[in-house]
This record gives C-alpha cells, sequence and structure tokens, in this order.
C-alpha cells in the first residue's frame, strides 16, 4: 500500500512537474513572441523614419537645384529660342529644349530629331546640343544618342510632334508672355498629348500645359 502511495505521489509530481515545465515553456514562446513582434516594430518604425527623411532630403534637394537653377537663369546669354534656331537646321528638327545646372555651370541643352518628324522613329536618329549659356558664345557639342534609354524617351518626343503642326518654337513664344521660358518638351498628359512649358519670372516658377494640336492652355 505505501509503495502504491508513494507511486502515486511520484506520478502526481511528474505531472505537476510536466505541467509546471510546459507552463515555462509556453511563457518562455509567449515572451520569445512579444519580443520578435517589438523588434519588427521597431524596425517597421526605423525604416518608415528613415524613407520619411530620405524623402525630404530629396525634396530638398530638388528645391535647392531648381533654386540655383532659377539664379543662373538671369545670366543666361542665349535663349531657347536662340539655341533652337542655331542647331536645328535642314531636316533637323527640335524635340525638346532646356536649361540645366552642370558642374555648377548653367548648360542649354537641345534635342533634335536628325530626319524630322516625318521620318519613322526606327529610321531617324536623336542628338543632343549641349553647350554653356552664359559663354559670350554658344558652341554646344553634339552627340547622337546610341543607348536605349536615351533613343526610348527621344522616340516618344518624336512621335508627339507628329501629330501636330505646331512647333517647340510657336509654343514658346506663347509662353515668353508668362516669363523666361526654361523647358519645353512633348508629353502625355492624363491621356492626352500636351506641351509642357515650365517659365520663371522673379522667383516665381510655372509650369503649364498647352494642348499638342491647339496650342491652347490646358486645366488642371
Amino acid at each position: 500500500m505505501r509503495d502504491l502511495e508513494r507511486k502515486g505521489e511520484y506520478f502526481e509530481t511528474s505531472i505537476s512537474s510536466s505541467h509546471h515545465r510546459r507552463k515555462i515553456y509556453r511563457t518562455r514562446n509567449l515572451r520569445t513572441y512579444e519580443e520578435d513582434d517589438m523588434v519588427r516594430r521597431t524596425l517597421m518604425l526605423l525604416i518608415g523614419v528613415g524613407l520619411a527623411m530620405l524623402g525630404s532630403t530629396i525634396a530638398w534637394s530638388e528645391e535647392a537645384d531648381q533654386a540655383a537653377l532659377i539664379k543662373a537663369i538671369a545670366g543666361a546669354k542665349i535663349s531657347l529660342q536662340q539655341g533652337i534656331a542655331q542647331v536645328a537646321k535642314g531636316t533637323e528638327v527640335p524635340i525638346e529644349a532646356k536649361y540645366e545646372m552642370e558642374d555648377g555651370k548653367l548648360m542649354l541643352s537641345v534635342y533634335t530629331s536628325a530626319k524630322g518628324v516625318d521620318t519613322a522613329a526606327e529610321d531617324n536618329s536623336f542628338n543632343e546640343y549641349g553647350g554653356e549659356a552664359t559663354a559670350a558664345t554658344w558652341a554646344p557639342k553634339k552627340e547622337v544618342f546610341a543607348d536605349l534609354k536615351h533613343i526610348a524617351r527621344s522616340a516618344q518626343y518624336h512621335t508627339l510632334p507628329s501629330m501636330t503642326k505646331l512647333t517647340i518654337p510657336s509654343i514658346i513664344q506663347k509662353a515668353s508672355a508668362q516669363g523666361t521660358v526654361f523647358s519645353v518638351k512633348e508629353k502625355v498628359r492624363s491621356g492626352k498629348p500636351v506641351f509642357e512649358v515650365m517659365t520663371v519670372k522673379g522667383n516665381t516658377v510655372n509650369t503649364t500645359f498647352y494642348d499638342l494640336v491647339t496650342g491652347n492652355p490646358t486645366a488642371g
């Protein structure tokens, strides 16, 4: 009888110990889960803060770049119109023109479709003329695009002008009433082909979209 009682006590002790171990195991698992969850939440928070800071830095950098560009434009010795007239001769048709900063210098870049918009993009070639805009004489260097990225973008700009009788110089002339035109190109916006023209007057920058066919400003 006593042996049975001792065996019973041992059995109960074993069950109790096993239960206790399971409880400890579950507690440890719960703590591990909570710790892992806390680590995940902390990482997500840090990533979110990092992305927000990166976005702010990029936005600040873009604003600073644009401010430097606007300040430099006042010293330009050649306008977009004049640059286009200098290089877009014969069959060459301008498809984009802009001022931009490069190594702290104001540059004027004019992009052309070498054989005109009536020649298909695959049978055409695309050029960039770029030179310092503050020099006494604009002496652009010519680059014929060979890389796929530039060719694809230029092909888009080439295709859109073929849909209209309007030209980039005529749109620049129209937009000049709003200030100095420092960027003009064709693009598709909200499913509609337009000219995107950026002007500056004083320290105020405006972006205006003109219908590619009619030349009228578009809403929105």
